[in-house]
């Protein structure tokens, strides 16, 4: 779909997030997976949104599967979760100051409690829950402002996470915007996370399904065929474009 997807490791994305906060390089960080993919088919002002992030990363196997589908392969798959202690403890050494925006109740206070336990040196400049009416934020700005972070968690989920940081982008005085999504209940403990082999093998959504069935069916069992249909669909046409242009004696290697 045109998506500017990012080719990194997690190491890398770690380095480039705090490097970027720490030089103080405005930047909005977002992630694709096969969710946000549907999202974006449907929805042309969200697919805009993810194309113009200064930084779009892959977070979930389907999107490395596709990849490699596609003949553009992607090293791997970056759950913020897998890395968030290696990303306190480099915030911590750079002395990167972060804002938690995003959870229910005291889910980000517990969040910084989880990445400070990870990196001891590590600064929060403040944290606030994400339910408050999104067209109307500025309270949460001024906040925001006020504690002067230098790097911006926003776990408000898609799409009302993107358009949120996108819309307040220049209004908040803040060098690097992160969507993490559900990052800060993972850290808090409020929602369980697949075993190690699951994730691995790209069955985190099997999980995920069955702890919450209700809450996860529409994304699950109706968003990862549609996502499979789409992927087959830019295979096809892919292989169709192929067969014009060797027809046409272009080499296509």
């Amino acid at each position: 779909m045109g998506l500017p997807i990012w080719a990194l490791e997690s190491a890398e994305l770690v380095d480039l997030l705090v490097d970027r906060a720490a030089l103080n390089v405005p930047t909005r960080v977002c992630y694709v997976n096969a969710h946000s993919w549907n999202v974006a088919r449907r929805d042309r002002g969200f697919h805009d949104l993810l194309t113009s992030a200064d930084v779009l990363y892959a977070d979930g196997m389907s999107l490395v599967w596709a990849s490699r589908l596609l003949g553009r392969p992607l090293p791997a798959r970056l759950s913020s979760a897998d890395y968030a202690g290696d990303f306190a403890r480099a915030c911590a050494e750079r002395d990167v100051s972060v804002y938690l925006l995003g959870g229910a109740g005291t889910v980000a206070e517990r969040a910084a409690d989880r990445l400070i336990a990870e990196a001891p040196g590590l600064r929060v400049a403040g944290v606030a829950d994400g339910y408050f009416d999104p067209t109307d934020g500025a309270d949460v700005v001024d906040r925001i402002n006020r504690a002067n972070p230098d790097l911006l968690l926003v776990g408000m989920g898609s799409p009302w996470q993107e358009r949120w940081s996108a819309e307040r982008r220049d209004a908040l005085n803040v060098p690097v915007i992160w969507c993490v999504g559900a990052l800060f209940d993972y850290l808090a403990d409020v929602e369980p996370r697949a075993p190690r082999w699951m994730s691995r093998n790209g069955l985190e959504w099997v999980y995920r399904l069955t702890v919450d069935p209700r809450g996860k069916a529409e994304r699950y069992l109706l968003g990862n065929p549609r996502f499979v249909a789409s992927l087959v669909r830019t295979r096809m046409r892919q292989g169709i474009a192929g067969r014009g242009r060797r027809a046409a004696g272009v080499d296509v290697r």
